[in-house]
């Protein structure tokens, strides 16, 4: 079978019929027909089955598909990455954040953008870090933010400022705020809202709580810390988050950690390709964004 066969497979297959599956890929009934044909006739055995008006995959169609979603999602990242490769580089600037930079860093960078780039398109995107760097690599996004906690092949990284974790809880009325720092030996796992320990985030705070002998138990995990942030502000527990998601979630109180857990924020690009002069302008621009942040903290 060759690409277009597999094509033309896996649209069949989830499509359900010639009808939908033509219409999925723009061509006509006979000759989607025709292509399925010669594939069944080179694998010497038929893929699909035809009950009530849907063609229902046989077995052997079943056990190449989970291939086929490979194969497929392959060429699909192969035409991104050709067409992104004709874009033109200098009509827009492509930057992905994570959700909790999003929030509080990507709207002062904005704010700092120069005059003279009133003409100059700037598309911001907030992904978690596995989809950042897949548009990275597939060069979808020309620039990523986020937080420097693992070293990616094919990915460059230049650091543009730091943040601390902070310890959050909910602003209750009934009860005065202790501003004290907060230890993680304090932290009561049964009421705290942790990040996933499988996400970059959670392996950071992880390996701190065993620096000082400590579980790591979440009784409740998220994947986001604007999510842990939101569960403390309704009063679900307490929550580590960025300093940025927690300076802009409401109903909430700040203290510091002990000790301090702090990394850096870092400007992703991809290694295979050169650096536009508008991308070193914007990491200059995010340099700077992270200062004032700091200052106005």
């Amino acid at each position: 079978m060759n690409l277009r066969h597999i094509e033309v497979f896996h649209a069949i297959r989830l499509a359900g019929s010639i009808n939908a599956a033509a219409e999925r890929l723009n061509v006509s009934q006979p000759a989607l027909s025709r292509t399925l044909k010669h594939a069944e006739s080179l694998l010497g055995f038929k893929l699909f089955d035809r009950v009530k008006q849907r063609l229902v995959p046989t077995r052997e169609a079943e056990l190449l598909f989970a291939e086929a979603v490979d194969v497929h999602g392959a060429l699909e990242r192969f035409r991104t990455l050709a067409r992104n490769l004709g874009r033109n580089p200098d009509d827009v600037l492509r930057v992905g954040f994570l959700p909790s930079l999003g929030v509080g860093l990507a709207p002062k960078v904005v704010s700092n953008l120069p005059k003279h780039w009133e003409g100059f398109k700037v598309e911001l995107f907030t992904h978690h870090y596995d989809v950042l760097l897949k548009r990275l690599h597939a060069l979808d996004l020309d620039l990523a933010v986020a937080f420097n906690l693992v070293e990616t092949p094919g990915i460059n990284s230049t650091t543009v400022g730091t943040m601390s974790l902070t310890y959050l809880e909910t602003d209750d009325p009934a009860k005065p705020f202790n501003p004290s720092p907060v230890h993680l030996s304090e932290i009561d796992m049964q009421s705290f809202v942790g990040l996933e320990k499988e996400s970059p985030v959670g392996v950071f705070l992880k390996a701190a709580f065993d620096e000082q002998g400590l579980p790591y138990e979440p009784r409740i995990s998220v994947h986001t810390y604007s999510v842990a942030a939101a569960c403390v502000s309704q009063g679900v527990g307490c929550a580590i988050v960025d300093e940025f998601s927690a300076r802009f979630t409401r109903g909430v109180r700040l203290r510091p950690l002990v000790p301090d857990l702090k990394f850096s924020i870092t400007a992703l690009t991809s290694e295979n390709r050169a650096i536009s002069n508008a991308e070193e302008m914007f990491i200059r621009i995010l340099k700077s964004a992270c200062q004032e942040l700091h200052r106005e903290a």
